[in-house]
């Protein structure tokens, strides 16, 4: 069972068809006991067990030859320093929950049991002091986001500065074909997001239908037109469509955030005049982009 005599090719097909039934068995056998189960690099299977004991690695050696893969198994103890450290993380998410849930963005459910460092947890562009509070009590054992960047922040060189810029080439949009334009003048406060409208007018003779999950989600530039952030988190994936006709206007919502993808400017795009576009998929299969809009980010 020790990784270090396994193969160094990669597990058969045959591990991952049965790596569900697999791992289904070891936590009908371990109950609360069992920690964590998870592919390998080579594909192999791996568990993780609370307090391991002989009896636990004959039960599973068992089950997995059973399936006829035991070759490919990998029976570990979990880490008691771990268990403990995550005990305490699983206490502040809970508690962060509880008191400022809109800053956890994406993070592992706090039940009891183990986690593998480092644990991720992404908080809210605005969450620079909760990002430094867990970093200083929890170090390596958790990886931390803010935003679009890593906390702490890392080094930065021509190869690793993150840039989140649309990587598809969009033409904008005809302006004899639509006109395009924020339903009132836009203020967002640094690191917050808000929902606002946009304003789309069919100048032409043929219905435009705009492919949506509900809402457009705006890219903001710099005067220069370069990205400099946006939304950073997930969303709903329905197809929703805004339909105008010709000589009619619709409202769009677009989703507006504020965190930052250059870190020489922060966790957030601070205080200022900037502009947003957002992309917009036809029905006809065109792939546009609105003009670039106006907006004021405050403190």
């Amino acid at each position: 069972m020790d990784p270090s005599n396994k193969p160094k090719s990669t597990a058969p097909k045959d591990v991952g068809r049965h790596a569900h039934e697999f791992f289904d068995a070891a936590r009908l056998l371990l109950a609360d006991r069992f920690a964590e189960a998870r592919f390998d690099p080579d594909r192999g299977l791996r568990v993780t067990i609370i307090e391991l004991n002989d009896q636990d690695k004959a039960s599973i050696t068992n089950a997995a030859e059973q399936l006829g893969i035991l070759d490919w198994i990998r029976i570990e103890h979990a880490d008691p320093a771990a268990l403990a450290t995550w005990e305490r993380l699983r206490h502040d998410l809970l508690q962060l929950q509880s008191a400022e849930a809109h800053l956890l963005m994406r993070y592992p459910t706090p039940d009891p049991g183990y986690r593998r460092p480092p644990v991720d947890i992404h908080l809210s562009a605005d969450a620079e002091t909760t990002a430094a509070d867990l970093h200083h009590a929890y170090g390596d054992f958790v990886a931390l986001q803010v935003g679009a960047l890593p906390y702490p922040p890392k080094p930065q060189s021509s190869t690793t500065r993150r840039t989140t810029a649309p990587t598809d080439q969009r033409e904008p949009a005809n302006p004899a074909e639509m006109h395009i334009a924020l339903e009132a003048p836009l203020e967002i406060r640094s690191g917050q997001t808000r929902t606002h409208g946009l304003l789309l007018t069919n100048l032409g003779t043929e219905a435009i239908r705009v492919h949506t999950n509900g809402n457009l989600t705006a890219t903001i530039l710099n005067n220069s037109g370069a990205v400099i952030g946006g939304y950073n988190g997930a969303q709903i994936t329905p197809l929703i469509i805004f339909t105008a006709g010709p000589s009619e206007t619709i409202r769009i919502p677009v989703l507006v955030g504020s965190a930052s993808y250059q870190p020489e400017l922060g966790y957030t795009i601070p205080p200022g005049t900037w502009h947003l576009t957002a992309p917009l998929d036809l029905a006809d299969g065109r792939r546009l982009t609105t003009p670039a809009l106006e907006l004021t980010i405050t403190d």
